[in-house]
C-alpha cells in the first residue's frame, strides 16, 4: 500500500520515497493553469512538495475525464508516467488530451487499481498502452456461408 498512498507514514523513514520531482512540478504547473480535476486535488500536497523548486518537464500531462498521467513519457506503443485516477477509469479505455496541445488526442488503456475500495487512487511509473483504433478503410471479415 506504500507504492500507491505517500500520504502514509512510512514504515522504515530512512526508505521514505514520495512522488517524482517531476510529477509534483507537473502537479504545480497544471494548478497555475488551471487544468486539475477536482479529485487529483487529493494527491495535492505530497506532489507539492516533491515538485517544489523543480522545473515543470516538457510535457506536463494528459488529462481525461477521470485519469491524469502527470509528467508523461511517450513510446512507440504507450506512455508513462505518474498516473492518478478515479475508480471508473480503472482497466478502462480513455480519451486523453495532451495538456500543452489539447488538439492532441489519444487513446490510451489505464490499469487496473491496485485497491478496487479506492475512489481515487495513484500508481508511479505507470504504463497505459495505446489502444489501436480498428481502420475505418478496412473491408469487413467475410461472412461465412449460409448453411442450406
Amino acid at each position: 500500500m506504500e507504492e500507491f498512498c505517500w500520504f502514509l507514514p512510512p514504515k522504515n523513514q530512512d526508505a521514505a520515497e514520495g512522488p517524482p520531482a517531476a510529477a509534483g512540478a507537473a502537479m504545480l504547473a497544471l494548478c497555475e493553469a488551471v487544468q486539475v480535476p477536482g479529485f487529483a486535488m487529493a494527491f495535492y500536497d505530497a506532489l507539492a512538495t516533491a515538485g517544489e523548486g523543480t522545473p515543470p518537464p516538457s510535457l506536463l500531462a494528459l488529462l481525461a475525464d477521470d485519469a491524469l498521467l502527470l509528467a508523461p513519457v511517450e513510446h512507440q506503443d504507450g506512455w508513462r508516467g505518474l498516473l492518478l485516477a478515479e475508480d471508473t477509469a480503472a482497466g478502462q479505455e480513455r480519451v486523453f488530451r495532451l495538456a500543452d496541445d489539447p488538439q492532441r488526442l489519444v487513446t490510451l488503456q489505464v490499469p487496473t487499481a491496485p485497491d478496487a475500495a479506492a475512489p481515487a487512487w495513484a500508481a508511479a511509473d505507470s504504463w497505459l498502452p495505446i489502444v489501436r483504433s480498428v481502420d475505418s478503410n478496412s473491408l469487413p471479415p467475410a461472412l461465412p456461408p449460409e448453411s442450406m
